[in-house]
């Protein structure tokens, strides 16, 4: 354990508690063991607190779907209509009847009428 002047220790206590490095997690001896580490952290915001980021959460999840939405209505503006609801169309093509050679019938001839 090291011994701090009482100046030093009333000087760098009352930054800390003037600071409340106490909610960035550090402790009042980690702080006194070297000011110089957790300078950073004297104008730094301090980190949410667990409702804060519950909250948080939920608002990115919230701008995630809301963009998710906004992509889907894009890609089905493009789409035909029935009625209200977009449908993607068939791309595929109908089977041929089934007529003359390609049936599996064979032509009679059907004698021409004689014209005289």
């Amino acid at each position: 354990m090291t011994m701090h002047p009482t100046a030093y220790l009333e000087h760098h206590a009352d930054e800390y508690a003037a600071n409340q490095l106490h909610r960035h997690g550090v402790s009042l001896d980690q702080y006194l063991a070297d000011p110089a580490r957790y300078e950073h952290l004297l104008h730094a915001p301090f980190p949410l607190l667990l409702a804060q980021t519950r909250v948080r959460v939920r608002l990115i999840r919230q701008e995630i779907q809301q963009e998710l939405n906004l992509q889907i209505e894009r890609e089905l503006d493009g789409l035909p209509r029935n009625n209200v609801r977009p449908f993607e169309p068939l791309r595929h093509k109908r089977h041929p009847k089934r007529r003359g050679v390609a049936s599996c019938f064979k032509r009679t001839r059907h004698p021409q009428p004689q014209t005289t």
